[in-house]
C-alpha cells in the first residue's frame, strides 16, 4: 500500500507540473524512462557472468539503445530547442525509432529465454541498431515524415504504432506460453510492463497536440511500463539476488518434480497395464489344458502351473524338487524319455516328446513335453522353461479308432471263414457219428473216428466263438439287469476259480437297465472272471464294482460314444498285469498270452464285441506288478425299449445298439 500510495502521488505532482509547465513534465517523463533503462543495463552488465537467467541478461543488455533514442525525442522535442529546427516531426521520428527498437527487444526476449547469447554480440547488434536509426533521421533523411504541422501524425506514424502494438500484444503471448520458465513476480512485472505498451501507443495514435492531454497520457502509460519493469529487474535482482542467482537451478527444480509427477503417473499406468496383463495370462493359464514350468540349472522343478495336479494327482509345491525322471512310469515302455534326457544333458531344447506319466492311482496317462532353455544377460544357463500336456485322452482315443478299424477287418474276415468252415464241419461230425455206429467191433478204427468227432466238436465250438465276435444276426431280448447279471456271474464262475481268489462286489442299488442283454452282460462278466483268475494263480482279490455316470463332451466324442447315462462296470484284479505292447493288443482275434493249447484268444475279443455293438465302450488299464483293471461303459437303455443289438463289426461304433 505505501508503494501504491506513493505512485499515485507522484503521478499527480507530474500531472500538476504538466499543467503548469508541459515541457518540464515531458523532459522528466522522458528522463526517468532514460534512466530506468540504464539502470537495468548497469545492473545486467554487473551481474553478467552470475545471472542465471538469459532474458533478463538480453532484455537489460538491450536497453542503451532505447535509452539513447528517448533522449534525443526528449531534447528534440518541440519548445526545446537543443537540437533540430524545433520541429515537432524530428521528435515524433525519434519516439518512433524508440518504440521499434523497444518493441523488438519485448519480441526476441521471449524467444531467446533459453539461449545465452554473447554480451559483445547484444551491443554489437544494438550499436547497429542504433547507428541505422541515427542515419536515416539525421544524415540521410529517408525516415518518412511523422507529424506534419498542420496536418497533425502522418499516416506512416499511425500505421508505425498499429505495427508497434502489435508486436507488443505478440512478445506477451510468448510470454504467456513461457511463464513456468519465469519467477512468478518476475513474470507478472514484466508481462505488465511488455503490456501497457499495447494502450500507451494507441494512445498516441489520437493526438493532434504535441503537447495535448492525450500525448500526455501516453507519457503517463509510458512511465507505469518502465516503472514496472524496473520492479521486475532491477529491484528484483538488488533485493533478491538470489532468485536470479538460483533461477535455473529452481526452475530445474520445478521440472524435474513436474517430470517426476509425470513418470510417477506413467508407472501407475504401466503398473496397472501389467496388471491386467499378469490377470490375462493367469487366466489363460488357467483356462489352458497344458501346464506350465520351470527348472533350475539341475533340471529340478522350481515352478508349476496349477494345472499340473489334474495330471500327476499331486500339488505343484509337492512336485518341487522333482525332475523328469522322477515323473518316468518305468513301468511301461519309456517311448521318447530318452531323447528328452540327452536333450536336457546337452541343454538343447526339446519339442513334443512324449513319455508315460507316473501317477499315485496307478492308472495309464501319457505327456507331451516341449522346453527352452534360460539363460541370464551374461549367458549363464539358469535351467528350463516348458509346457506339458496330457495326452492320455489323445491315445486312448486313437487306440480306440485303431481297435475299431482292426476288428471291423478282422470281424468281416473271421465271420465269413468262420461260416465256411463250419459249412466244412457239418459233414464231418455227422459222417464221423454214422460211422461210429457202423464201425462194429473194430477197436482201432473206433478210436480213429472218435478222434475225428471230437476235433470236429472242438473245431465247432471255436467257430461259434468267432461268430459270437462277428456275428450278424439280430436277438431281442429284455435289457441287461447288471445287478442280476453280477450275482450270476459270480455264481456260475466260483467252482472253477483258484482257492486263494476272493471275490467282492460293489454294485448300486436300483441301476437302470442296459441296452446289451441279460445273457451276453454274462457273457462278458464270466469272459473277464476267467481272465483275472487266470492272472492270478496263486490267489488274490478280485473287485467288481458297478454305477452310473455321466458320459459329456469332448469326452464322449474322444471314445466314439454317444453323450449321455451309462452304467459304469469296473473288474479289477491284483494279478501280474500286462506291459503297454500286451495291453494294447489285448482285445485282437486270437490274440494269447496262454500256452499253446490253454485259450483261442477269442474271449476279450468277444467281449469287445458285444460291448462296442451295444454302444458303450471298454478301456484297460494295467502294468506288470500292478493288476489290470477292465473299465466298461454301457448306456443306460430307454424305458419301454427290449435289449436289441445288432452285432457284427462292420457296424459296430456307426451308433448300433440302442
Amino acid at each position: 500500500m505505501p508503494e501504491v500510495a506513493f505512485i499515485v502521488a507522484a503521478m499527480g505532482v507530474l500531472f500538476l507540473v504538466m499543467r503548469q509547465n508541459y515541457l518540464l513534465f515531458h523532459l522528466c517523463a522522458e528522463l526517468f524512462a532514460v534512466v530506468v533503462s540504464v539502470s537495468i543495463f548497469m545492473i545486467a552488465w554487473n551481474t553478467r557472468e552470475t545471472n542465471q537467467s538469459p532474458f533478463l541478461a538480453f532484455v537489460g543488455l538491450s536497453l542503451p539503445a532505447v535509452a539513447l533514442l528517448d533522449l534525443l525525442h526528449s531534447v528534440a522535442f518541440q519548445g526545446m530547442n537543443v537540437i533540430g529546427e524545433g520541429s515537432p516531426n524530428l521528435a515524433t521520428e525519434l519516439w518512433i525509432a524508440a518504440r521499434y527498437v523497444q518493441a523488438a527487444i519485448f519480441l526476441a526476449a521471449p524467444l531467446l529465454a533459453e539461449t545465452r547469447l554473447r554480451t559483445g554480440d547484444v551491443l554489437l547488434v544494438q550499436a547497429g541498431v542504433m547507428a541505422i536509426s541515427l542515419l536515416a533521421i539525421f544524415t540521410f533523411d529517408i525516415m518518412p515524415d511523422c507529424y506534419i504541422p498542420g496536418l497533425g501524425l502522418s499516416p506512416f506514424k499511425v500505421g508505425s504504432e498499429y505495427v508497434i502494438s502489435g508486436m507488443a500484444a505478440l512478445s506477451c503471448l510468448l510470454l504467456i506460453r513461457r511463464r513456468r520458465q519465469f519467477d512468478p513476480g518476475v513474470y507478472g512485472l514484466t508481462l505488465a510492463g511488455f503490456a501497457l505498451l499495447i494502450p500507451q501507443e494507441m494512445v498516441f495514435t489520437l493526438y493532434n497536440d504535441p503537447h495535448g492531454l492525450l500525448n500526455a497520457a501516453g507519457h503517463f502509460i509510458k512511465i507505469l511500463s518502465f516503472y514496472l519493469l524496473y520492479k521486475a529487474i532491477a529491484v528484483t535482482a538488488l533485493k533478491n539476488p538470489y532468485d536470479l542467482a538460483f533461477y535455473r537451478m529452481r526452475r530445474s527444480e520445478e521440472a524435474l518434480r513436474d517430470h517426476l509427477g509425470g513418470l510417477e503417473s506413467l508407472i501407475a499406468t504401466r503398473t496397472g497395464e501389467l496388471r491386467e496383463s499378469e490377470g490375462r495370462w493367469r487366466a489363460l493359464l488357467e483356462c489352458s489344458n497344458d501346464w506350465f514350468w520351470e527348472t533350475d540349472a539341475r533340471g529340478r522343478f522350481t515352478s508349476l502351473s496349477p494345472r499340473a495336479e489334474e495330471s500327476t494327482g499331486r500339488g505343484g509345491a509337492e512336485l518341487l524338487g522333482f525332475t523328469h525322471a522322477d515323473l518316468l512310469d518305468t513301468g511301461r515302455p519309456p517311448e521318447d524319455f530318452p531323447a528328452l534326457a540327452e536333450a536336457l544333458r546337452r541343454r538343447e531344447p526339446f519339442r513334443r516328446l512324449t513319455f508315460p506319466l507316473a501317477s499315485p492311482g496307478g492308472s495309464t496317462r501319457w505327456v507331451l513335453v516341449s522346453g527352452m532353455p534360460r539363460h541370464d544377460a551374461d549367458g549363464t544357463f539358469l535351467g528350463y522353461r516348458g509346457t506339458t500336456s496330457d495326452i492320455t485322452g489323445r491315445r486312448q482315443a486313437a487306440e480306440a479308432a485303431q481297435q475299431k478299424q482292426t476288428m471291423a477287418a478282422l470281424g468281416s474276415l473271421v465271420g465269413g471263414l468262420a461260416h465256411e468252415i463250419n459249412n466244412l464241419l457239418q459233414p464231418i461230425i455227422g459222417l464221423s457219428e454214422l460211422a461210429l455206429g457202423r464201425v462194429g467191433e473194430d477197436a482201432k478204427l473206433r478210436l480213429y473216428l472218435n478222434a475225428v468227432h471230437e476235433s470236429g466238436l472242438k473245431a465247432r465250438d471255436i467257430m461259434r466263438d468267432v461268430l459270437q465276435f462277428a456275428r450278424v444276426e439280430v436277438t431281442e431280448s429284455p435289457p441287461g439287469d447288471l445287478e442280476e447279471a453280477v450275482r450270476s456271474a459270480v455264481q456260475l464262475a466260483t467252482p472253477s476259480l483258484s482257492a486263494g481268489l476272493r471275490v467282492s462286489t460293489r454294485v448300486g442299488t436300483g441301476l437302470a437297465p442296459v441296452t446289451i442283454t441279460a445273457t451276453e452282460l454274462t457273457q462278458v462278466l464270466l469272459n473277464l472272471i476267467q481272465n483275472a483268475n487266470d492272472a492270478m494263480p496263486d490267489g488274490g482279490a478280485l473287485t467288481i464294482a458297478a454305477d452310473g455316470v455321466a458320459v459329456r463332451e469332448p469326452d464322449a466324442s474322444r471314445r466314439q460314444i454317444a453323450e449321455g447315462a451309462y452304467i459304469r462296470l469296473t473288474v479289477a484284479d491284483t494279478g501280474c498285469g500286462m506291459d503297454e505292447q500286451t495291453r494294447q493288443r489285448v482285445f485282437d482275434p486270437f490274440f494269447t498270452t496262454k500256452p499253446v493249447g490253454k485259450g483261442t484268444g477269442l474271449g476279450l475279443s468277444v467281449v469287445y464285441g458285444i460291448v462296442r455293438n451295444g454302444g458303450g465302450d471298454i478301456l484297460v488299464d494295467s502294468a506288470p506288478g500292478r493288476g489290470t483293471t477292465f473299465i466298461i461303459d454301457l448306456p443306460v437303455a430307454h424305458a419301454g425299449a427290449t435289449g436289441e443289438t445288432t452285432h457284427g463289426m462292420a457296424v459296430h461304433g456307426e451308433g448300433a445298439g440302442r
